[in-house]
């Protein structure tokens, strides 16, 4: 048989045999819904496969045997053909637009589907979701090439061991799936024991990590922990770190050693609870930062001025801008005081307008009108708790309590700012008197 004869018979072959595969791709696809539906996709790759090879029949040059035709099909995808398959598999198995799986194709190569079958077997067999792992692999497709029970299992266990349930495990991984790239050893369990050492029990840790599971594949943490050892933080302290602000033990070392030296140079004493309050501060971003200096140099306060009150109450640098221009408002327009009164008391920026300062101003006006206190320009009233504020400035004055009780529930209304806000700023003047 002469070489291109030989050569048009595989051709027609092999177009009679795509001509099948096609139809059976069809009938395969049709039941993917069905509780076949596992099987059906392993034969639908198959039938893709098939065709590649086909194609890569129909485009080879006439051989110089009829035998090398053949000896071509047993060859290793070419790279083309790999994309393909890849691009296919991320498509029909993990739920991924065919514009996302062509961009992934370039981050990780399937040469068949029985790996990823494997990995995509083991996460749900743990609880995962199709929607979390499309976004798993939308972000790390790398790990549909992990063997999943040398390097992805034994981190499930290490976790469900520690007390992790399948939904804490599901959570923590689907937080940070870079973690499942990093050594067991080396990584995940002294960092694990880094975070326990501090929190104490596995439960506390585990709780930690699904809020930051960054800890289990970074070792900022281990590094920044050390620093603040070395600058005067007592342990105690840093428990406050992991409960509160776990985020700051992640920053950059170089960031967080700039931050830390310059918390100390303003005058925190590292011991003091304070001084990782100011460290979280200075955490802001520099454009959040200038602005909430700016409101408050709006109205009347000098840098020197800024600085005095940080020091005294660095949470008033954690108020949002919205709330530091409210409260100098209510204060200035509508109590009278001057500005820099509220520096030497800047705890009063944190407290509630609504729920409690307005109440209380109130209360306090009415006093004042009534000749029952000297002077409502105190920052006492206003900083002490619910009991004491009641015992001294509500049930004392017997004849005046149920009115003044009555004053005070009246304006804890939330919507009681927004009303003061919108009139002049004589109105306490003229309620206190129509009372």
């Amino acid at each position: 048989m002469s070489h291109d004869l030989c050569n048009s018979q595989i051709q027609i072959d092999c177009l009679f045999l795509e001509k099948r595969l096609k139809i059976l791709a069809l009938s395969t696809q049709a039941n993917l819904q069905s509780k076949t539906r596992r099987r059906c996709r392993k034969i639908h790759n198959l039938i893709i496969m098939f065709c590649y090879y086909r194609r890569a029949l129909l485009t080879f040059k006439t051989p110089t045997s009829p035998s090398s035709s053949f000896l071509h099909l047993l060859q290793p995808f070419s790279s083309s053909q790999k994309h393909s398959f890849t691009v296919n598999y991320l498509i029909q198995n993990c739920g991924l637009s065919p514009e996302t799986a062509s961009k992934l194709s370039k981050r990780v190569h399937l040469n068949n589907s029985h790996n990823p079958d494997s990995v995509l077997s083991l996460f749900k067999s743990y609880g995962f979701s199709n929607s979390q792992l499309s976004s798993l692999f939308r972000t790390h497709p790398r790990l549909l090439s992990f063997d999943p029970n040398k390097t992805i299992l034994p981190k499930f266990n290490f976790l469900l061991s520690k007390g992790a349930s399948n939904s804490d495990l599901v959570h923590i991984i689907t937080r940070n799936p870079l973690m499942l790239s990093h050594s067991l050893e080396n990584t995940i369990t002294p960092s694990y024991d880094l975070v326990k050492r501090f929190l104490l029990s596995d439960q506390s840790t585990i709780a930690a990590l699904k809020h930051c599971s960054c800890f289990l594949s970074s070792k900022h943490p281990s590094h920044n922990i050390q620093f603040l050892l070395q600058n005067g933080v007592p342990e105690s302290k840093i428990v406050l770190l992991f409960r509160n602000w776990y985020t700051m033990l992640s920053k950059k070392p170089s960031v967080f050693e700039k931050a830390v030296l310059e918390v100390k140079d303003l005058g925190f004493k590292p011991d003091k609870t304070f001084f990782l309050v100011a460290l979280h501060a200075k955490f802001s971003l520099k454009s959040v930062w200038e602005k909430k200096i700016n409101a408050y140099k709006k109205w009347g306060w000098s840098d020197e001025i800024i600085a005095s009150a940080f020091l005294k109450y660095p949470w008033c640098m954690l108020a949002s801008v919205e709330k530091i221009d409210a409260v100098m408002q209510f204060f200035v327009n509508h109590m009278g005081w001057e500005s820099n009164v509220l520096a030497k008391y800047p705890i009063l920026v944190m407290l509630s307008l609504e729920k409690r300062v307005i109440p209380r101003a109130f209360v306090l006006k009415f006093l004042e009108s009534k000749g029952l206190i000297k002077d409502a320009k105190s920052a006492a009233p206003f900083k002490a708790s619910e009991d004491v504020f009641l015992k001294r400035y509500v049930n004392c004055f017997e004849e005046e309590a149920s009115q003044l009780l009555k004053l005070y529930e009246e304006k804890r209304d939330v919507s009681t700012f927004n009303k003061v806000s919108q009139r002049k700023g004589s109105l306490l003047h003229h309620h206190v008197t129509a009372t």
